[in-house]
């Protein structure tokens, strides 16, 4: 409902690129109610008409930020419904767009820029099941100029990488370092705790006191 009336909203307002960001924030409502068919037809449909509708204009900065956004919801669409070689293709074109872009923005409150695809790109890794990819390209980030949400993000999604290789200790300290950059999502996320139901079941009698003490606050005992 947010998000169909921030499209009307923007509609109203006569800013075009302010309706296809909106349509953005639709797809990934769909996704979270895992409707993925709406999620992709909601995005693929805003993704081509924003390079119709803008032409040689779409290599202006906020245009490149709504098209590389759009890429990015799509890969993590196409990761969600366990089509690898399409999430892996339009993880290509978002990079292809951050790299024309050159910089991290905020156009439209959407953070797309090189350093926020590359934290997506760990989350499409461990939606694919590729933890060791997830890892290595999260090692390698500076987040520090991103919001707080972003990093609290990616910590969530190193653990989640972790734990699918079993290293209950580096997945716990991921998580609290989620945790403590932002506790909602920690504790309200599926993801994260199914991630937490899990380490406990890794570690059974040995799961450390943190470890238990995250369950209790994220109410994800097994």
């Amino acid at each position: 409902m947010a998000a169909d009336r921030a499209i009307r909203a923007a509609e109203q307002s006569g800013n075009t690129l302010e309706v296809f960001a909106s349509i953005f924030r639709l797809a990934q409502a769909f996704v979270r109610l895992k409707h993925l068919d709406q999620a992709e037809h909601s995005a693929t449909t805003a993704l081509n008409a924003l390079e119709r509708h803008y032409g040689d204009a779409a290599n202006e900065p906020e245009a490149l930020s709504v098209i590389g956004a759009l890429h990015l919801a799509l890969a993590l669409i196409h990761a969600r419904a366990g089509a690898r070689t399409r999430a892996r293709q339009e993880m290509k074109r978002a990079r292809e767009v951050a790299s024309r872009l050159g910089e991290d923005r905020n156009d439209f409150n959407l953070e797309f820029g090189p350093t926020n695809t590359e934290i997506q790109a760990v989350s499409i890794a461990v939606e694919l099941g590729d933890a060791g990819e997830a890892i290595e390209v999260s090692t390698e980030l500076d987040t520090s100029t991103m919001s707080v949400e972003r990093r609290a993000r990616l910590k969530l999604d190193l653990g989640r990488a972790y734990a699918q290789r079993r290293q209950v200790g580096e997945a716990m300290g991921a998580l609290l370092d989620a945790e403590q950059l932002s506790p909602d999502p920690i504790h309200t996320h599926v993801a994260a705790r199914d991630t937490i139901r899990d380490l406990l079941l890794f570690a059974g009698r040995t799961a450390p006191p943190e470890l238990k003490e995250l369950a209790e606050r994220a109410d994800a005992r097994p």
